[in-house]
């Protein structure tokens, strides 16, 4: 194995801590958003990093173009989930909507 791959790989998971630490820490729903969208691009980064390695890059670019449909769908579905919690709530804090009943 190369320098290079240790480093990349190293550099997804450092990027996929920082999401997850993003998705704990905040209250915002928004900021929740954004830090499942920097894990999901770790993810990414991870499947061209074993790709390259593994020479293989034709179905990591297949399997990453995949990822980035189903991370594109995923994020729209959020946004328009956190629309409807500020249209109900007037707000988009996970304090104020722990009370919906649904």
């Amino acid at each position: 194995m190369t320098d290079l791959f240790y480093v990349y790989f190293l550099l997804s998971h450092v990027i996929f801590l920082l999401g997850l630490y993003c998705v704990i820490s905040q209250r915002n729903l928004i900021k929740i958003v954004i830090g499942i969208e920097i894990m999901g691009k770790a993810v990414i980064l991870n499947f061209i990093t074993a790709g390259y390695y593994q020479n293989n890059t034709g179905v990591s670019q297949a399997i990453v173009m995949t990822a980035i449909l189903i991370d594109v769908i995923m994020v729209a579905v959020m946004l328009a989930l956190v629309v409807n919690v500020f249209r109900l709530n007037k707000g988009i804090f996970t304090d104020e909507i722990a009370g919906l009943k649904g």
